[in-house]
């Protein structure tokens, strides 16, 4: 068994992280979120977009390690 290239693995990734970012995007059952589920809501979009950045730079980096 062949493993997956880094680009594959990093695509997947990016996507999968795509999807979390919509769902946390769509509308919320409850009519209010409190303070402390706005700023967690707010914290997890953040590291998702960071998330997704590192992967990008990872990419660009190739082998060199920078």
């Amino acid at each position: 068994m062949t493993l997956p290239s880094f680009e594959t693995i990093r695509r997947n990734a990016h996507r999968m992280l795509g999807d979390t970012e919509q769902e946390l995007q769509s509308d919320w059952s409850d009519p209010e979120l409190t303070t402390g589920q706005a700023k967690a809501l707010a914290d997890a979009r953040r590291n998702i977009r960071l998330a997704k950045a590192a992967l990008d730079k990872a990419a660009r980096a190739g082998g060199d390690g920078s």
